[in-house]
């Protein structure tokens, strides 16, 4: 992939362009799997416009590197091992793994931890257990909140909209044009009132598909603690991930 640069009073920043179909009005910038800055431009913008629009904001693109790179480094390395700590809702619970014959791997949460049964302690298998539970906590959970808001939200006359699951790298969540909500199951590892906001920001969809005055009317009249919720994602959502 090519690179490009701009330039501060004291640094050049190299960067590199990507086209995503979802991107058509502004770029964004992003931090590549090499630490260094990926801009997810429109397919229509030129690379001059590019390069121009991002010289124009300089200092801004390189605050927005010394961030993205500390949260990087704060993002924990997992190992899958006994005593661990992971998250749930929130909250962080260690893993406590003991041998059990059979062939797959069990996981509960139970006095205060995250219970692992498994045949064998590599820790492919203690993830790809992990994995699993975290979509099962996570389709129960997302099940019961998206029929409370719908039976809350006016505008559903109480009809749960379809949903499905999907393991994404930047987005929460999502809302089809004909009214499928698709939710990351990661979510399920950050606080519940984020939970609430994801869902309750995608019911409102059903109803608006866009982010105008009109949408956060009733976001604000659905989920009125959505800003703070928003914000915890925000500061967070690296974590959550992650794993």
């Amino acid at each position: 992939m090519k690179r490009f640069s701009i330039s501060t009073d004291d640094r050049v920043i190299d960067y590199e362009i990507v086209h995503r179909p979802a991107v058509k009005r502004r770029i964004h910038l992003e931090l590549g799997e090499n630490g260094q800055l990926r801009v997810v431009a429109p397919r229509r913008m030129s690379r001059r416009a590019i390069q121009s629009a991002l010289q124009q904001r300089a200092h801004h693109v390189a605050r927005f590197l010394v961030k993205a790179r500390s949260r990087q480094q704060a993002i924990p390395v997992f190992n899958y091992v006994d005593g661990e700590q992971h998250l749930f809702m929130g909250q962080w619970y260690p893993l406590k793994i003991r041998h059990q014959s059979g062939r797959s791997v069990s996981v509960e949460r139970s006095a205060g931890a995250l219970q692992v049964l498994s045949p064998c302690a590599d820790s492919a298998s203690i993830r790809g257990g992990l994995v699993n539970w975290y979509r099962q906590q996570a389709a129960s959970l997302f099940s019961d909140r998206l029929a409370f808001f719908t039976r809350v939200a006016p505008w559903t006359r109480g009809v749960s909209a379809p949903m499905r699951l999907r393991l994404m790298k930047r987005t929460w969540g999502s809302c089809s044009s004909k009214g499928v909500i698709t939710l990351n199951p990661h979510l399920v590892k950050a606080p519940p009132r984020c939970i609430d906001y994801v869902i309750a920001h995608e019911i409102c969809h059903l109803k608006e598909h866009n982010h105008g005055r009109g949408f956060y009317a009733l976001q604000e009249q659905l989920y009125p603690g959505w800003r703070e919720a928003k914000a915890h994602l925000r500061g967070n959502g690296h974590i959550y991930l992650h794993g």
